[in-house]
């Protein structure tokens, strides 16, 4: 074993026993030493993902997928930052397509490069991934329901209707207390337009309330890919890995992703500084309070925060 190889089995263990700030300083300057060790770039674009800096973390994956362009994982990193973080449809479809010309039958893939094409209002190509999907795992349901959805109505956006007319009665049925009803219209909405995220949003706010956890985080994580950049959608899909599921690191890299784009949003703020305060991380607990105090100084929550950090 190499020097080389010591040094990085050493930041590995930085990485477990989850003092990432050592290990963002260790792999930045192992970086430099061997520029062209891939897993130390994903590593580091990794930590730096969580850590909310999703430049460098993009350069990181950049750099991890250059070096090696036949590992999926360092593909689909890449391609999933791409279409969150720069909104760069096409390219992120290009990189997710560069992974199914190695593995044709990646399920997850190929549903993600659906969902794309229906973002994109490119239905026929749409149909064509999920009817791959279907035909490699005849179960998958929401391929099946994808394809009726388009199939019973599909959408021109040079000729469709606008969906807020029908939206706006579907609000209007929920905030009258028929929240069934309320539910069969927006899931008709869905199906009349595929790609109308806030349906799927509010249809994933009323599941939850009614207890239908497995509908309701289908339903946001289907908003969050039809509109990556929307800070509600965002949080309410972090707010359900956090509560539902007690994936904790997953939430977080969402909470700092909508930061990225709000860097004043206080529930974000605060939830991030709960996190971090809960994984025994205060300084980084410290810094988000600080900046909900730099916008509202008079934030009791976040006083109170700060002053049991600081007695600790």
């Amino acid at each position: 074993m190499t020097a080389s190889d010591d040094k990085y089995d050493a930041i590995q263990r930085m990485i477990t026993q989850a003092r990432h700030d050592e290990a963002i300083s260790a792999l930045e300057q192992f970086v430099t030493e061997n520029n062209g060790h891939a897993p130390a770039h994903y590593d580091l674009g990794n930590l730096y993902y969580a850590a909310g800096l999703k430049d460098p973390a993009l350069v990181h994956y950049e750099k991890a997928a250059e070096l090696n362009p036949e590992r999926p994982g360092y593909l689909k990193n890449l391609a999933d930052m791409v279409y969150s973080e720069t909104d760069d449809a096409e390219r992120a479809l290009s990189i997710y397509d560069k992974i199914l010309s190695m593995h044709p039958d990646d399920l997850d893939t190929l549903m993600i490069a659906g969902h794309i094409e229906v973002a994109l209002e490119r239905f026929d190509e749409a149909l064509k991934r999920y009817h791959r999907i279907i035909a490699l795992d005849p179960s998958n349901e929401e391929a099946r329901q994808f394809v009726d959805r388009i199939a019973s109505s599909p959408v021109d956006p040079e000729t469709s209707g606008n969906p807020q007319a029908d939206y706006k009665h579907c609000q209007e049925l929920v905030a009258h207390g028929q929240i069934n009803e309320g539910i069969a219209c927006l899931e008709g909405l869905t199906q009349k337009y595929p790609a109308f995220a806030l349906a799927h949003n509010d249809l994933g706010v009323l599941y939850y309330q009614q207890g239908d956890k497995s509908r309701c985080v289908k339903n946001y994580k289907k908003a969050v890919t039809m509109d990556p950049k929307n800070p509600t959608f965002l949080k309410n899909l972090a707010d359900f890995y956090l509560v539902e599921e007690s994936a904790v690191e997953k939430a977080l890299e969402i909470y700092a992703s909508v930061l990225k784009d709000h860097p004043e949003d206080i529930d974000a703020l605060m939830v991030a500084g709960h996190i971090c305060s809960a994984m025994g991380n205060g300084d980084s607990a410290k810094t988000f309070y600080q900046r909900v105090l730099d916008v509202e100084p008079w934030n009791f929550g976040a006083i109170e925060q700060m002053d049991k950090l600081e007695e600790n």
